[in-house]
């Protein structure tokens, strides 16, 4: 349980050995449950949405959930804490781009991205497909509750973020040139830290993804 404590377990004491692109990247068995779950929509759209259920009830939901809650969300605050570099100071209200939600424009980003996240690497799913199919599947093998344990795990990890690279408060703009797609684990491991603060590199130094996937953005629901 790293919740709370100073130290966490998965990122470890060794800055040396972080990563230098995403706050806390995700276990690669993660990668894995993601592709079953494609694997799992693609039956349901198949029509075969009992194989599609079959498929869910194998993902490691639980475990994902956990993850993402002890380690995931408190990456940041875990770098901060051992990196201790003294962060800009926050600039007046009055300065800030007067746009702070990417609601908008996030659609642009996600696409830019090919619906992969720009720290990790890891897929994102459409938030729009994401909301037909529960919706459609009409299942609790699958679903995204109120809390985070009431949320399937498939959902913490693909859903997409539209991050500002430059925080809000420090004077980033809500604009295509400091908003990166993020799946859910580095936007809240990010928060509301600087790149420098986190000892992570700007995702805009390395090239978006070169991807056919796309989030099954275009899936007709």
């Amino acid at each position: 349980m790293c919740r709370g404590k100073n130290i966490c377990t998965e990122l470890g004491t060794d800055t040396n050995a972080w990563s230098k692109e995403s706050p806390l990247p995700k276990p690669e068995w993660m990668n894995n449950e993601v592709d079953l779950f494609i694997s799992a929509v693609e039956a349901f759209i198949a029509g075969n949405k009992n194989l599609c259920l079959e498929v869910i009830s194998q993902i490691r939901s639980d475990e994902i959930t956990d993850w993402y809650i002890e380690h995931g969300q408190m990456s940041g605050r875990h770098r901060k804490l051992q990196l201790n570099i003294t962060p800009p100071e926050t600039i007046d209200i009055s300065l800030r781009d007067p746009i702070r939600s990417p609601a908008k424009i996030q659609q642009k980003v996600f696409e830019r991205d090919a619906y992969h996240c720009r720290y990790c690497g890891g897929k994102l799913i459409s938030q729009e497909f994401l909301r037909s199919f529960i919706k459609s599947l009409n299942s609790p093998l699958f679903s995204r509750g109120e809390t985070n344990l009431s949320t399937h795990g498939i959902i913490h990890i693909t859903w997409p973020v539209a991050d500002h690279v430059i925080p809000w408060n420090k004077g980033g703009r809500t604009s295509l040139d400091n908003l990166v797609s993020s799946c859910a684990p580095c936007n809240y491991g990010k928060d509301g830290y600087t790149i420098e603060q986190l000892g992570i590199t700007d995702p805009f130094e390395r090239s978006a993804k070169n991807s056919s996937w796309d989030g099954f953005h275009n899936i007709p629901y």
